[in-house]
């Protein structure tokens, strides 16, 4: 039985069993390692900024270089049926795609939720623009290359010159996971487009930067959220759904709910496409590794 929502789950079995795959030292807490800053775990579920780090300096994380894309929870998964689980990796951790399909083995053989229900990792697949790659099978059990479903993009840093036409564009956005976003340091309960422009340039530049090599500094956020402010909301229909996880590597309960729903945004749009359409790929928000603030695009 999935629970209503199964990112938890599987998040939390993924991590475990790629600790346990990589892992050399069998020690509870990565921070005293000696090898914390070459093993893959910490990099890729704490990710610590470098002490050089020219942004996040303050933060205790910088963003996670992957994105889960849980199964419908809410139901019964019958034995012998199979099930999907996306995930999506950034930067140079996709070079670590062979450590991930065995971790996911190794998840399975131990066991899902706490009656450990077994299962077996039947394939991987890369997926881009529709199309399927097929990366691994558990009958070959040989992983193929990677290139065919990478993709890189480049956003500009500044948005269309002033003066330049523009003309009124209206955008309906789905919001299919619990969506949490910050601003003025609470979460907010509604949904501004220059809240989620926010959002998104701050993850997007993080990725960017911690994972893919990239410069942040070149982003003109000033003028990308001032341009954001002149979209206006047409119709809303989120609402906020709550949700608690228990962490039992911080022992504590965590809250993580957040809005689902569609909203319907009218004004110069163009400019934020690509952004927009990035952000499907990369979610917005906080706890993306939980598959959360994941949307879609409805109408363009």
């Amino acid at each position: 039985m999935l629970p209503a929502y199964a990112g938890s789950l599987f998040r939390g079995s993924f991590g475990w069993a790629l600790r346990r795959v990589v892992c050399v030292t069998r020690s509870h807490d990565c921070l005293p390692c000696p090898l914390r800053d070459r093993c893959v775990y910490p990099w890729v579920f704490e990710t610590p900024p470098p002490t050089d780090t020219k942004i996040m300096r303050k933060y205790p994380a910088a963003p996670h270089p992957f994105v889960l894309i849980p199964p419908n929870g809410g139901r019964t998964i019958e034995a012998g049926r199979t099930l999907d689980l996306g995930l999506t990796l950034f930067g140079r951790t996709v070079g670590w795609l062979p450590h991930f399909i065995f971790a996911l083995e190794r998840m399975g053989r131990t066991g899902l939720g706490g009656r450990r229900v077994t299962a077996s990792l039947v394939a991987v697949d890369g997926w881009l623009d529709g199309h399927r790659h097929p990366l691994y099978s558990a009958d070959e059990r040989t992983l193929r290359g990677v290139e065919t479903f990478t993709e890189r993009r480049v956003l500009p840093g500044v948005p269309p010159a002033v003066g330049e036409p523009t003309f009124s564009q209206r955008v309906a956005i789905e919001i299919l996971s619990p969506l949490r976003v910050r601003y003025r340091e609470r979460l907010s309960a509604t949904l501004d487009f220059h809240v989620l422009v926010r959002s998104l340039l701050r993850r997007l530049a993080g990725l960017s930067y911690f994972h893919c090599d990239g410069d942040p500094s070149n982003v003109s956020f000033r003028e990308w959220i001032a341009l954001a402010e002149e979209v206006r909301t047409v119709s809303s229909s989120l609402t906020w759904s709550d949700w608690t996880r228990y962490s039992s590597r911080q022992r504590t309960d965590m809250e993580l709910g957040g809005m689902t729903g569609s909203i319907v945004f009218e004004g110069s749009l163009a400019p934020f496409l690509p952004l927009l359409r990035l952000g499907e790929v990369a979610h917005a928000g906080k706890g993306t590794s939980f598959g959360l603030g994941r949307y879609r695009l409805i109408e363009a």
